[in-house]
């Protein structure tokens, strides 16, 4: 979809022998110098050099002839501080030397300058008084911005109302506010500014009303929690009963509901205060909440992680009256009282608690009860009155608990059951997948396999048809029966001819080449590795495909590849176009792009649909460009990461997921697949002696290059280390450790690196084994590994024990494999070169052990 050509793949072809694209393809040259710009061969996305200052710069929207939409070129796109003219000013910035900046900026502002430049100077000058701490300077500014006109006039009055309010001049900001167009998408955040205007004026009460305004809207927790809080105070401020009833329910959302307890504390301090003021018989209600109102509180604390909170509620639920004989209330109660359980890892409590939950549930409907045996785990329920609604979500939730701690019996009845009596819900097929697990596990292969070879007939609608198959041919390929997993994967991929998750695209055909191979049929195994190649480029199993195909004829593999390549470097020149280039939204998303108003940026484009997933594939590539360019790596790579998943934007996805990164297809790649940090990347991989596309990988999936990020189990930064391991890493090379140090790219990335360098020496026969190590620690794959010393890599993937580590596994490979193609020159790839057993060492010691 991007303006790419052909000429980076053409010269890659020729290296293909050796695995990998060559430097040839064109290395990403985003985010280096100009000079070094000039230099290097860089395909149609890189950004190009300013234009001389005596030049305007073209837009990146170029009219299209009459009748046709405008086009997006993403080659003509500058930002406001790559300008010649503002070198010093850039230089600062890098420096985060907002003072010297500003003054910089103001120094450039005194030269001639078209009318189009002296506006996109002042807004950038207005930006960096702000953060150089001159609020009213910035202000200034802004105010001068928006008197020059442009698209971002009503932006530059909305800053420098926000900066007005905040340095307590409220008339001045209020007058700011009401000159802000109502169509632009910061509009929406004028309630915020125009309420802590009002209220600086005294005015409360028109100060609630945009205050409640603004909090009814779907908000990010870091926007509304502080909001909410603010609110809060302001009404104690104004002393009423009304007031500290408002005050108290505010305060008590924010306890609730904002994720992993923020703000907790001043919630906590204001409901004390609201509930001093109140009489008793309005204080009552918020002290003895009724059962409804308990039920709410107990899931929205499930809903924000605070499950600890939760659990304590929970206790308060299932002692009431209305909790102890059957009913929806009871099935709700009982219900979240096990998955807070769960989630505090008391599970075998949970699996015991999910028993009564089913009895509180209520009975089944009278047919399907009469059907339905009296099985393990599941209690009776007297025969009154009809099942709770959200009795089937408990059926589930009940077998899931019981799995977690091997109760395969209990799990099993707790799945059958659910299919009994909801044969039509759109979890029976889901339970049929996990019963038939738990009954393997139990030992009942025979039933096992039964009820999968059934499943496709039973449930012709079902989403887990494929993986009920898949974990058919599974089993026997485990066994060794490889005859016995051909006719099921088969059957699936007939059903299911072309998986895009991300965790199966191409497992199908993958295994099927490999079942044909191991069965005697050579020609028919190697043409579906081929097509598995061809069809699911830089895939976990593509990566298999090539290693195996590799294995039994490597002339093949290369042709595969070479096919592939040379199929995607061909194809036609293809411009973006598209109506909605000349809305004023994208005209404003494309110049704070330029200003490096990302998340301002984002907005405009969420009006168009971006977020929503619903605008034109067009827009949404333009779109994860302008983030990028923004700096904005996360965001602009999400938009094309997450539609390799989402139901919503197949058609997104199949425009470069199909396809690998060569010709046009290369740019959509680089942006889902972005090396930020790269300086601090290749020194610290060098000193550590791993490969730079594994430490992007690792980075790409545990952060989104984000480098303040904090995960709930307290890992931090883009590399996502505890403070433990860092502590443990840190202290032979001298270096910090704190979490707040964890937050700085060149620590985390150098700690990171290390920690992964010792794990590939723990498995020096398949470094690729410090993948899923790197996930659930270095004693978990050993432990997998003396557990199955013979199995090949690709099955003993399969069955990592954690599903959050196997999964992880197959994602990291992915970005691995891409990586490598990408970037890596003409080395060849560990994605690629996958090791057919798990362990060749401990494959190797079985086999001489052996008799």
């Amino acid at each position: 979809m991007f303006r790419l050509d052909a000429r980076s793949g053409a010269a890659a072809l020729a290296l293909v022998t050796t695995l990998a694209l060559t430097a040839s393809l064109g290395a990403s040259c985003a985010g280096a110098p100009a000079a070094q710009r000039g230099a290097t061969a860089c395909p149609p996305l890189c950004p190009q050099p300013a234009p001389p200052p005596s030049a305007a710069p073209a837009g990146p929207v170029v009219p299209g002839t009459p009748g046709e939409a405008p086009a997006f070129d993403p080659e003509r796109l500058t930002l406001v501080l790559d300008d010649p003219r503002l070198a010093q000013v850039q230089k600062l910035v890098e420096q985060e030397a907002y003072p010297g900046a500003a003054a910089a900026m103001a120094q450039a502002l005194s030269a001639p300058l078209s009318p189009a430049d002296a506006a996109a100077f002042r807004y950038q000058l207005g930006r960096l008084r702000a953060l150089a701490g001159d609020p009213l300077g910035a202000a200034k500014e802004y105010d001068a911005a928006a008197a020059a006109g442009g698209p971002l006039a009503d932006h530059a009055r909305f800053a420098a109302a926000d900066l007005l309010a905040r340095a307590g001049q409220p008339d001045a900001a209020l007058e700011r506010a009401r000159a802000v167009a109502s169509d632009v998408a910061i509009a929406d955040e004028l309630d915020r500014v125009v309420a802590g205007a009002l209220a600086d004026k005294g005015d409360i009460e028109g100060a609630a009303a945009r205050w409640r305004a603004y909090l009814s809207r779907s908000l990010p927790a870091s926007t509304w929690v502080p909001e909410a809080l603010r609110f809060a105070r302001a009404l104690l401020r104004h002393p009423s009963e009304d007031h500290a009833e408002e005050a108290l329910r505010v305060a008590r959302r924010v306890i609730d509901e904002a994720p992993g307890g923020a703000g907790a504390g001043e919630a906590k301090e204001i409901q004390d205060q609201a509930l001093s003021t109140l009489p008793f018989a309005r204080r009552k209600p918020f002290l003895d909440l009724g059962p409804a109102d308990l039920l709410a509180r107990a899931r929205a604390l499930l809903a924000s992680r605070q499950d600890k909170e939760a659990l304590a509620v929970t206790d308060a639920l299932i002692a009431l009256p209305e909790a102890q004989a059957p009913s929806a209330f009871a099935c709700d109660a009982f219900a979240a009282r096990g998955e807070a359980l769960g989630r505090l890892r008391r599970r075998a409590e949970a699996a015991d608690l999910f028993g009564t939950a089913i009895e509180r549930c209520g009975p089944a409907a009278p047919a399907a009860a009469s059907a339905a045996p009296a099985a393990a785990g599941v209690t009776p329920a007297p025969a009154s009155g009809p099942p709770a609604p959200r009795r089937p979500e408990t059926l589930y939730n009940a077998g899931r608990a019981s799995l977690r701690v091997d109760r395969h019996a209990e799990a099993a009845a707790r799945f059958a059951l659910l299919e009994k009596e909801y044969p039509d819900h759109r979890l029976a097929d889901d339970a049929r997948y996990l019963g038939a697990r738990a009954l393997l596990g139990l030992g009942d292969q025979a039933q096992f396999v039964q009820l999968l070879t059934a499943m496709p007939d039973d449930y012709p609608s079902g989403d887990m048809v494929a993986d009920g198959l898949f974990e058919l041919a599974l089993f026997e390929m485990e066994r060794g029966d490889w005859a016995g997993a051909v006719r099921p994967l088969e059957r699936a991929l007939e059903r299911f001819p072309h998986e895009r998750a991300y965790h199966a695209a191409g497992r199908l055909p993958y295994y099927l080449g490999r079942a044909h191979i191991e069965t005697g049929s050579p020609d028919k195994g190697k043409a579906l590795l081929e097509q598995v190649i061809r069809d699911y480029p830089l895939s976990f199993y593509m990566a298999l495909s090539h290693a195996r195909l590799a294995d039994v004829d490597p002339a093949a593999a290369q042709r595969a590849l070479s096919a592939a390549l040379e199929r995607d470097a061909s194809a036609p020149y293809t411009e973006l176009r598209s109506p909605l280039f000349a809305q004023p939204a994208f005209t404003r998303a494309v110049e704070l792009a330029r200003q490096g108003e990302a998340r301002l940026a984002r907005r405009e484009l969420d009006l168009l649909g971006v977020g929503g997933k619903t605008a034109p594939r067009e827009v949404m590539w333009a779109s994860a460009f302008l983030l990028a360019r923004a700096g904005a790596l996360p965001q602009s790579y999400s938009i094309l990461r997450t539609a390799m998943a989402a139901p919503t934007a197949v058609e997104l996805a199949g425009e470069w997921v199909d396809h690998y990164p060569v010709g046009r297809w290369r740019g959509a790649w680089e942006l889902a697949f972005p090396r930020p940090f790269s300086g601090v990347v290749t020194a610290e991989t060098k000193r550590s002696g791993i490969p730079e596309a594994l430490a992007y990988a690792i980075m790409r999936e545990e952060s989104a290059f984000d480098p303040r990020v904090a995960s709930p189990a307290q890992a931090f930064g883009l590399m996502q280390l505890i403070v433990p391991t860092a502590k443990r890493v840190a202290k032979p090379l001298g270096l910090p450790w704190s979490a707040d140090a964890l937050k700085r790219p060149e620590v985390n990335i150098a700690l990171g690196c290390r920690y992964l360098s010792e794990l590939r020496g723990q498995f020096s026969d398949n470094p690729l084994l410090a993948i899923p190590a790197y996930n659930a620690g270095g004693g978990a794959p050993k432990r997998w590994i003396a557990e199955r010393p013979s199995q090949s890599f690709d099955l003993w993937v399969e069955r990592i024990p954690y599903e959050e580590t196997r999964l992880y596994t197959k994602r990291v490979m992915t970005s691995l494999a891409v990586y490598e193609l990408l970037y890596a020159g003409a080395q060849p790839g560990e994605a690629l070169r996958t090791p057919l057993p798990a362990s060749p060492a401990a494959r190797s010691a079985v086999a001489n052990a052996a008799p």
